[in-house]
């Protein structure tokens, strides 16, 4: 990973040289989560390296707001768009259009598939699901005897934790012994405290919670730790906050799978720049059509090797 870092350097540091005024249009999800804020500085840290310019918008959750955005940047006809999408098929129009208008085009975080992308960056969704699966299988096997009741809190209307839901009951589809009792809806955090809180009475018996995203962790924590059930029903989720380090400490939390998005925001402009200018420097301009970022899964056992510091690759 240093080497790939020092690789990523380099290649900026060659660019920059070089005094391309380059500007480049970002649109996100939401600014209000820790992931996308860490996208969005990965994105400026490699463009300050590069010296280009960038212009943000947040439509903090508005696909009308982000397709206006994305029209704004075609009509400045800025040098390339980075798009974290809200919605895949939503955006397809407005992504056909910056790219037609010639204007490359990144996605980050979910994959829009429109022909012509330079390439989408990102994790494997399905099969981090797939390894969470297999930690919650191994303590349903271990410490429960093989059976178990489970439920997932997760974001209804998201194709990446559907993804990432998929993968995880795919591990667990064997076990004979498991009931599910169903998906929950658990947006924020205070949609997935009122889901738990719900789950914990229909419910009492109880026994795993699949979270696939970081409010709908800190949302199901706060719950069982409200009424008391974190010893009796154990949390595996996605993306580390300060609650989940905390219940991963205490093994009220079983696994979290860490992504990666400062690395995902500073490989998106790499992957541009790549593009624009990397026949004419490196002589070289291919950039693979997915640009897979890996995480990795904490458990109680090696939490004290999780790096806080975004600018650190989580991936040794």
């Amino acid at each position: 990973m240093l080497r790939k870092a020092l690789v990523f350097i380099v290649i900026l540091g060659l660019l920059a040289s070089f005094g391309f005024a380059l500007k480049i249009g970002v649109t996100t999800i939401t600014l209000r989560h820790e992931f996308f804020q860490a996208i969005e500085a990965g994105i400026r840290d490699a463009a300050v390296l590069a010296g280009i310019e960038v212009e943000t918008f947040d439509p903090d959750l508005s696909m009308e707001k982000q397709v206006a955005a994305m029209e704004d940047f075609i009509q400045k006809k800025v040098d390339a768009i980075i798009l974290i999408p809200i919605d895949v098929k939503g955006l397809i129009p407005v992504t056909t259009e910056a790219i037609e208008a010639g204007i490359p085009v990144v996605t980050v975080d979910m994959p829009v598939e429109v022909p012509g992308v330079i390439t989408f960056v990102g994790t494997p969704n399905k099969q981090v699901g797939y390894e969470l699966g297999l930690v919650a299988k191994e303590y349903i096997e271990n410490e429960l005897g093989g059976k178990a009741k489970v439920a997932v809190v997760r974001w209804l209307e998201s194709q990446i934790q559907i993804e990432r839901t998929e993968g995880f009951m795919e591990a667990l589809a064997s076990m004979e012994g498991l009931t599910f009792v169903g998906e929950y809806q658990g947006y924020d955090r205070d949609q997935s405290f009122n889901a738990v809180s719900d789950l914990s009475m229909a419910h009492p018996d109880l026994d795993l919670i699949y979270a696939p995203a970081e409010n709908s962790v800190v949302g199901a924590h706060a719950a069982l730790e409200t009424f008391g059930l974190l010893d009796k029903m154990k949390i595996i989720g996605f993306d580390m906050t300060d609650e989940a380090l905390r219940g991963l400490s205490d093994g009220s939390i079983l696994a979290m799978a860490q992504q990666q998005p400062y690395l995902e925001g500073r490989i998106a402009v790499q992957a541009l720049l790549t593009h624009i200018k990397g026949m004419e420097i490196l002589g070289n301009n291919w950039v693979p059509a997915n640009s897979l970022v890996p995480a990795k899964i904490f458990t109680p056992d090696n939490v004290d090797t999780f790096k806080r510091d975004p600018t650190e690759p989580t991936i040794q």
